[in-house]
């Protein structure tokens, strides 16, 4: 099964098990949903139910898929969408942090031999 039929048959089922959720409650509360007075607010409701069940099954493989592929074995919340990206400015203080212990190196280096010229 290809990642989308898995995510389309998991978020459907997911689907009806909210939409059973909503007309069983409405029921028991004394409510109608199917009248046509108040048809519209049910079928917003349904709307809700549909994109929460799929972006749940979304966000469900997304962590799954971030599990199974964690080589660190240590998780972060990265996989999520947060934390720190890689910026230009992050590569900059790398590439200068570099420079600064090359040359703390070569300081030493010529602290202990100071007949050496470069």
């Amino acid at each position: 099964m290809t990642r989308r039929t898995r995510l389309l048959v998991y978020g459907a089922g997911i689907f009806a098990l909210a939409v059973g959720l909503i007309v069983t409650t409405a029921y028991m509360q004394g409510a109608d949903p199917f009248h046509p007075r108040s048809r519209h607010i049910w079928a917003a409701s349904l709307l809700a139910a549909a994109y929460a069940s799929f972006r749940g099954v979304m966000i469900f493989d997304r962590a799954m898929r971030w599990r199974n592929k964690g080589a660190s074995g240590r998780p972060s919340l990265r996989g999520f969408g947060f934390g720190r990206r890689e910026h230009a400015i992050d590569k900059r203080m790398a590439e200068r942090k570099a420079r600064v212990e090359a040359a703390k190196a070569r300081q030493a280096e010529q602290d202990q031999d100071p007949g050496a010229t470069s």
